[in-house]
């Protein structure tokens, strides 16, 4: 297998509409689009449309896609969450710059910091979704393993 990228990463959530404002804010990802789904398929809300007019219709969104740069985040109402069924946590790789504006901006949308060093930080969203935001490159995976940087190796029994 040749992986070139993650093409995108999908959360269930709770509250669709609240969710696609926080990511939104906390990344400043751009709506790809809006879609509910009917009877007959997939539909999609039109562009110069907005919640409201979907609300107004009597309509019920079930999926909202997101992207930026590289990122794509496609959120999927769920009445059910299920336990252990959500991702441990989300890498993504970032500039200096936008290191430093999402550390402000996490910190202004309640989001918890749960593990912080220079080149990045860890961080609980408020609908409980793990981030690692880094500076690393992840070009070279077996390079990132703290122990063999470290020296630091697990002793096994014999």
């Amino acid at each position: 297998m040749n992986c070139q990228s993650v093409t995108h990463i999908a959360l269930g959530v709770g509250d669709l509409q609240k969710a696609e404002a926080l990511y939104r804010n906390l990344f400043r990802l751009k709506v790809a689009f809006r879609e509910a789904e009917t009877s007959d398929g997939w539909r999609t809300l039109p562009q110069d449309k907005s919640w409201a007019d979907a609300q107004a219709a009597g309509i019920e969104l079930d999926m909202v896609m997101l992207h930026r740069d590289g990122l794509v985040l496609a959120l999927a109402k769920t009445d059910t969450l299920a336990i252990g069924g959500t991702p441990d946590h989300i890498g993504l790789q970032v500039d200096e710059e936008e290191l430093v504006r999402l550390r402000k901006q996490a910190a202004n949308l309640e989001c918890e910091l749960v593990g912080d060093h220079p080149k990045g930080f860890i961080l609980h969203d408020p609908l409980r979704v793990r981030w690692e935001i880094t500076t690393t490159p992840y070009n070279d995976p077996p390079s990132l393993s703290n122990g063999a940087r470290k020296g630091r190796w697990l002793k096994l029994q014999d």
